[in-house]
């Protein structure tokens, strides 16, 4: 029993994994300094380290901290208020606690062993891993962060402005994951406040079951919802809650209460609680079988068709996108199909939106991305890689809520992945539902490892279920889709398009406003907004509408026939131009109204600030009037078909000029082309030899600044060893091997005639001491014999003790002759003493044992 608990004694409560690079000694240094040898944590420091270098860094830490500091070994287990370095050559891993070795592999020219780290603690530990990313350069250390928070570990950085090197700290805080954003020597304080917060500790945790809890996520849901125009309501509960736990432990709030009357009044808050709800962590190739299994089963096949339309619901920052447009790019190449692929990648966060669109993501993706697809596929440039132009012009970024934006049709392959584990079971079967009719027959869903069918398991047949691959079954009836309620954003800008649902208010407004034009009896009208979509219809527009085969509109002229729509138009035109009303009267030849006039009435209005538009339609039958109005009415008719004539012919003109523009753009495109291509390759080359040289001038400043650390306290210690020389008055002469004098104490020139400007002469060369003619003598003896000579000497300044030895290092070495000299006048003028007081004790006992004698 006593020996299980002193067992889990050493189980840490926390892994801090600490990346450094460049700059990353003084930072660690002041990070340990501060740190209390009792956290119960565990830490393990992993930095960027020459093959070819033995780091000294567990001495210069172990100035700093008074926890025990060891290298790394295969499995060695980790243990409480320890300190684990990283050996040079290796990946450092961790698997149920214990640490193991991955040696580099020699054809990669850029490792990346902060992430490796990271992203093994962010499996291994969960929710009790923390990552910390120091002073360096590039962006190691960026992907395996991702992983942490996705886990529900925490994340710290250190500030930019106290890096010496700020490329991984400033590459860390991009992501936006980054928990607390520091200077090292405040880390350990907040670490230490973090990891014993009572919600972290678990002595409290959040029953979300409890009313009172409810009732504050609700106010949570509403308060994000205003923000951001997201409702999070649909998110699963417990979710929310271990992020909103995060939240209150970070911002020290005791209580959820304390921490809801803050994310009222900040709205930097707010924006970080909002990204942290949608979180998307999501890597190049993750779940590397899986999407084997996929280009297998399903790409395969697709690119055989002429045509493939892909969806890509949740498409984060694009990297599960580029990955899907590579496998597809491979399979065509492989069976030289000439397929057309479209692929549209969407998702709710503008910002990861607009990083996947750019097509640009850190160096780090080197661990994901096989190298002969990132040299086919990317470009390389300053800190990372660029997405090449023929993979990302086969993808369409758009904004899109999956809870109330309509899908898209018609797809041959619907990828959701690991969007599902964070939404209700109720929301899931209706957003699969809504799948289902997106695809057509024969088409594919590809998900999320931890994600199933549910209920609606009997529309698809099951391709693969370990990496969960269905494909579309015929004959299956879904149930039919409820309405999904859910808000547009209000201050992020509106999504552009119509959608089923719009913001109730301005319905509230419009209906109002319509039914105060049906009491003033408008004739059949509609009410359109900027974009075309009609907004409200009054009285009966049955007469002028054409409801036609296909996905249903909302847009206007969908519904009208096309020789009205002409009309519509222009009097839409005129209206935006400026035009507050506008009417067209006795309209007649319609296809659809042969025998009857049409009056066509436009008015523009305002509400809160948004135009709107009411059209308004009359008919009456045609009046048989005078040859002057019919004459009227022709010319009428042969002035709008002039009009359209004119603007043909304007048309046609512009078309031409366009054309001619666009084949002298071709050319200097073509030539532009060229040159770039030649700029790319020789850029590629010079990133290329960058790289290695940034990756030695790392190394080279870690070493350097070890070395520095070495050179001080040699320098101390030498101080100290002159202070001792100086202060004990022993006169000392250092001979190297040649017998040339390398140093000398200052009472050597007080006995001697040796002098400072001396040092480098051979020491036969120096008259050194007159009463002392066998110096030469005993230095040659000592350097052949290797044993030491010692020899009384006397001088002006009086006598003096002489000795005379091999010169050893530290390895035990000769490396020249010491001669060292010590004063013993005053002990020879004792010994004469004591010699003369024996005599005189010695003739007293004579005369004592003389006078006893006689007597």
């Amino acid at each position: 029993m006593k020996s299980s608990q002193q067992a889990n004694s050493f189980n840490p409560s926390y892994y801090v994994g600490i990346g450094a690079s460049a700059g990353g000694l003084e930072a660690l240094q002041a990070f340990f300094r501060t740190m209390p040898k009792d956290t119960g944590m565990t830490f393990i420091v992993i930095q960027h380290l020459s093959p070819d270098y033995k780091s000294m860094m567990d001495e210069l830490l172990a100035r700093c901290t008074d926890m025990s500091i060891s290298i790394a070994t295969e499995g060695m287990v980790v243990k409480s208020d320890h300190i684990y370095l990283i050996p040079p050559r290796y990946n450092l891993m961790i698997f149920h606690g214990n640490l193991y070795l991955e040696k580099h592999n020699v054809q990669k020219s850029n490792h990346l062993p902060i992430d490796v780290f990271f992203r093994s603690l962010a499996v291994d530990q969960g929710k009790k891993a923390v990552a910390v990313v120091m002073s360096g350069t590039g962006s190691d250390g960026t992907l395996g962060i991702r992983s942490i928070k996705e886990a529900g570990g925490m994340i710290m950085v250190q500030d930019e402005g106290s890096a010496k090197f700020d490329g991984m700290p400033k590459s860390s805080i991009s992501t936006g994951l980054v928990d607390y954003i520091l200077p090292p020597e405040k880390m350990a304080e907040e670490l230490l406040n973090y990891t014993r917060h009572p919600f972290i500790q678990k002595s409290k945790s959040m029953e979300v079951n409890m009313p009172q809890n409810m009732d504050t996520l609700a106010k949570v849901n509403l308060i994000l919802r205003d923000y951001s125009g997201i409702d999070f309501s649909y998110y699963k509960e417990n979710t929310i809650a271990r992020r909103l736990e995060r939240r209150v432990s970070i911002n020290k709030c005791q209580k959820l209460e304390d921490y809801l009357e803050f994310l009222v009044e900040s709205d930097k808050e707010k924006d970080v609680l909002y990204r942290e709800l949608l979180i998307g962590v999501t890597s190049f190739f993750r779940d590397v079988d899986a999407f084997q299994c996929l280009r297998k089963e399903v790409i395969k096949k697709l690119v055989k068709e002429k045509s493939i339309r892909i969806w890509s619901a949740g498409c984060s920052t694009g990297e599960e996108i580029y990955t899907l447009a590579m496998l597809c790019l491979e399979e065509k190449q492989k069976i030289n199909a000439d397929c057309e692929v479209k692929i549209f990648a969407t998702d709710i966060d503008r910002h990861s939106l607009d990083v996947a669109s750019q097509g640009f993501y850190p160096d780090s993706i080197l661990s994901d991305v096989h190298p002969e697809l990132l040299a086919k596929y990317f470009t390389k440039v300053e800190n990372g890689y660029q997405v090449k132009e023929e993979v990302r012009k086969m993808v369409v970024f758009a904004t899109h809520n999956l809870l109330k934006d309509p899908p898209f049709s018609k797809l041959n392959l619907m990828v959701c992945r690991n969007l599902f584990i964070y939404l209700k079971p109720s929301m899931q079967q209706k957003i699969l539902n809504m799948f289902y009719y997106s695809l057509s027959p024969g088409g594919y869903l590809f998900m999320g490892n931890s994600e199933s069918l549910g209920e609606m398991s009997e529309g698809f047949d099951t391709i693969n279920s370990k990496w969960k691959i269905y494909r579309y079954k015929k004959g299956f009836q879904a149930p039919i889709m409820n309405e999904m309620k859910a808000l547009e954003p209000q201050k992020q800008g509106q999504v552009k398009g119509w959608t089923p649902d719009t913001d109730q208010r301005k319905t509230k407004q419009i209906n109002g406003f319509g039914d105060s034009i049906i009491q003033a009896v408008l004739p059949p009208s509609v009410v359109v907004d900027g974009q075309d979509h009609i907004v409200q219809v009054i009285n009966n527009m049955n007469p002028f509408f054409e409801v036609k085969q296909g996905r249903f509109s909302q847009l206007l002229f969908h519904h009208l026939p096309s020789d009205l729509s002409i009309y519509v138009s222009g009097l839409l035109r005129r209206l935006r131009q400026g035009e507050e009303a506008m009417i067209s009267e006795n309209i007649s030849e319609l296809e659809g109204y042969p025998e009857e006039q049409t009056t066509i009435e436009g008015r523009k209005f305002l509400l809160e600030n948004t135009p709107y538009y009411l059209i308004s339609f009359r008919r009456e039958p045609v009046r048989r009037v005078e040859t002057k109005s019919l004459e009227i009415k022709t010319s009428v008719r042969e002035a709008l078909n002039q009009r359209i004539e004119d603007l043909e012919k304007e048309l046609q003109v512009t078309r031409e000029n366009l054309q001619a523009t666009v084949e002298e753009l071709e050319t200097s495109n073509e030539e532009l082309q060229s040159s770039n291509e030649e700029l790319i390759a020789s850029n590629e080359e010079l990133q290329s030899t960058n790289e290695e040289l940034q990756s030695v001038n790392e190394e080279l400043y870690t070493v350097n600044s070890e070395y520095q650390l070495k050179i001080e306290q040699l320098t101390e210690a030498n101080n100290d060893l002159n202070n001792l020389l100086n202060n004990t008055e022993v006169g000392a002469i250092y001979l190297d091997r040649k017998l040339c004098i390398r140093k000398i104490t200052p009472m050597v020139t007080r006995i001697t005639h040796i002098r400072e400007s001396d040092i480098g002469r051979p020491i036969a060369h120096i008259a050194t001491l007159s009463n002392y003619p066998e110096l030469l003598t005993d230095i040659q003896q000592v350097m052949d014999a290797l044993k030491s000579v010692e020899r009384e000497i006397s001088t002006e300044n009086g006598t003096w003790f002489s000795r005379i030895r091999p010169y050893r290092t530290a390895y035990n070495a000769v490396e020249g002759v010491l001669i060292t000299f010590v004063d013993i006048s005053e002990l020879k003028l004792a010994q004469a003493d004591l010699d003369e007081s024996r005599q005189k004790l010695k003739a007293a006992e004579e005369r004592a044992r003389s006078h006893k004698e006689d007597s």
